[in-house]
């Protein structure tokens, strides 16, 4: 009898390694020139991606300027986009239709401060900045949402209603909910895309 559970927890040992190699092979890269590479994620941020390729033990570093695309099953897919000249980062596709909704997401922890004469003035803090981009039919890219202090909220749900203007359903759910939260912004777009 012990001899069976042996086995049988070999068995799922075995089991476990097979699943955790097969989806380490869903992940894969798509790199400028169109060219998918299957492998492994190991580790991405919005401006660098560790990946290692099918067959090989070596990670490989890609910063946003060398890949198109990459997915990392269980957290989805992430594109290079400009958002201005001096700024290209690796974006989470949270909507891909007619409308495109991405997802810009940093979260950090700021470290302790001193003063100048060496006291303790903050233990530091930790922090998210989410930002929410659309494109409609390839377009330029539009902030629709932020949690962020800086720009202009009225501006941002102007640019939204711009997207959606031509989908007189969607526009009129929008203005008698009169809300702008993530979640419902990114309900009027799955809407919007027929889903």
């Amino acid at each position: 009898m012990k001899q069976l559970h042996s086995i049988t927890f070999a068995f799922l040992i075995f089991l476990s390694l097979i699943a955790i190699r097969t989806s380490a092979q869903t992940d894969y890269v798509i790199s400028n020139d169109g060219t998918k590479t299957m492998g492994e994620v190991k580790k991405y941020n919005v401006k660098s991606l560790k990946f290692v390729p099918a067959g090989q033990k070596k990670a490989v570093k890609y910063n946003p300027e060398q890949v198109n695309e990459f997915y990392k099953a269980g957290d989805g897919t992430f594109r290079s986009i400009a958002l201005n000249t001096n700024n290209r980062p690796f974006l989470h596709v949270l909507e891909d239709g007619k409308i495109k909704l991405y997802e810009y997401l940093v979260n950090g922890q700021t470290g302790p401060t001193f003063n100048g004469t060496g006291g303790f003035m903050s233990p530091g803090y930790s922090y998210s900045k989410q930002r929410w981009y659309a494109q409609k039919n390839g377009g330029d890219l539009v902030e629709v949402k932020s949690n962020g202090i800086w720009g202009s909220r009225k501006d941002r749900k102007n640019a939204f209603s711009d997207l959606i203007s031509d989908n007189e359903h969607v526009l009129q759910r929008y203005k008698n909910e009169d809300k702008f939260t993530f979640d419902f912004v990114r309900s009027l777009v799955v809407e919007y895309n027929g889903k």
